[in-house]
């Protein structure tokens, strides 16, 4: 096995040895040995901000220009010189008007320029009186509100300074962050290559979309749900299709993927009953594997490894269980590829909408949904049954609830992770 990984956790929760109750492993223990069989992508693309959308930062980016880069008026009305201060009733003569993009003259005392959102602060004004707090009187204005120096001026450097980190190497780039670079004129980002991540279904029952099913037989699910969660992200998925419950013949399909993949993700046959050969086909390959039984429900199962230089991830059959594994064990691996530090999703916590009764032991990763009531925003618990994807395709996240837990009230808050961010 490869070094452990660091995981951004307590110590005590990342050690190769740690376990919780009946032998089983934490999830960020878990998580972190995951990640150790992952090495970083070494390739960096050069894009244009504009096409950078979805990649992750190579390197990060500090800021060129201050921001605003001269200070300016936060809003519509007339630029002053208050000095002092100016009291209500004062009268001040209109000598100009600024517009955002033009310059003004300076403004003496008892002066005052129209000024607009967005214009530079013209020499000798040191406030901007909103246009709701004067009147017109010929081609002067009256003070309605007293006015002090330094009112409604944004400042040079007031949101970033010359030399800020503005976006640190690992970040993934998405609208906001590339406003921030626009907004200094960064015009290309060096990002690092996408992760080509190929998806293997495993099982003697799955049948691909339109095949005709014989019986015993269903059509695969979980492949096309993992490579479109792959897509989303940012990754360069491959559809490796179906295999057999069959050590060779799965061993052979690994062994073709590891020279064109940096991660291969298999479904199915990751514990290790007699029709499991996940970790077999991994080791008939030439690769290494490991089983990690998690503290984790569902998907308790899963296996880690690697093959050449290409990562392995195992997930379980059931589909619930295969997207919980993934979103965990499959972040920290795609983390630790894009250069970044594995680190648990923060959930978002949210009262439950009724009473909760369970048996405890391990963290329970729930379908859930957001449902409005007369006290706010609630979570409404569905199915926990692993297999059906019916209450998943319903719902809007997963609500997190921890291992000791045996009961709630409604109420109580729980950690929400919302679909969009599984991968985040």
């Amino acid at each position: 096995m490869p070094p452990l990984a660091i995981l951004d956790a307590p110590a005590n929760d990342v050690c190769a040895c740690d376990r919780e109750r009946n032998g089983l492993v934490s999830i960020d223990a878990a998580m972190a040995r995951a990640a150790a069989w992952a090495a970083p992508l070494a390739d960096v693309e050069v894009l244009p901000l504009g096409a950078a959308a979805g990649r992750v930062l190579a390197r990060s980016v500090h800021a060129r220009v201050a921001s605003p880069a001269f200070d300016r008026s936060a809003m519509d009305g007339y630029a002053v010189r208050a000095g002092g201060g100016l009291a209500a009733g004062a009268r001040l003569a209109v000598v100009g008007r600024i517009a955002a993009g033009a310059r003004g003259t300076r403004i003496g005392a008892a002066e005052a320029a129209r000024i607009f959102t967005g214009a530079p602060i013209p020499p000798g004004a040191d406030a901007v009186v909103m246009q709701e707090d004067v009147r017109a009187d010929g081609h002067a204005v009256v003070l309605t509100r007293p006015v002090r120096a330094g009112a409604h001026i944004r400042r040079t450097g007031e949101d970033v300074g010359v030399g800020d980190r503005l976006a640190e190497a690992g970040t993934r780039i998405e609208a906001r962050v590339v406003a921030l670079l626009a907004a200094q004129g960064v015009g290309t980002l060096a990002v690092r290559r996408r992760p080509r991540v190929a998806v293997v279904s495993t099982g003697d029952e799955l049948a691909g979309p339109d095949a005709p099913l014989a019986p015993a037989a269903i059509h695969d699910a979980n492949r096309p749900m993992l490579l479109a969660l792959l897509a989303a992200a940012g990754c360069a998925p491959i559809d490796a299709g179906i295999v057999r419950d069959d050590a060779s013949e799965q061993a052979s399909r690994l062994a073709a993927l590891a020279g064109a993949c940096d991660l291969i993700v298999t479904s199915g046959g990751a514990s290790v009953g007699e029709e499991d050969h996940a970790a077999r086909a991994v080791r008939l390959a030439g690769g290494e594997a490991e089983t990690l039984a998690m503290a984790l429900k569902p998907g308790k199962p899963a296996l880690v490894g690697r093959i050449g230089a290409a990562s392995v991830l195992g997930l379980p059959g059931n589909p619930v269980s295969a997207l919980v594994v993934f979103s965990l064990l499959g972040r920290a691996m795609l983390a630790r590829l894009a250069g970044g530090t594995p680190r648990r999703p923060a959930g978002l916590p949210t009262p439950l909408a009724e009473p909760l009764a369970r048996k405890p032991g391990r963290t329970e990763f729930v379908p859930a949904r957001l449902v409005r009531t007369e006290g706010g925003t609630r979570l409404a618990l569905a199915s926990t049954n692993s297999a059906r994807l019916r209450p998943l395709a319903e719902a809007d996240g997963f609500a997190e609830i921890p291992a000791d837990a045996t009961t709630a009230d409604a109420g109580v808050p729980m950690d929400f992770h919302p679909f969009a961010g599984l991968l985040a």
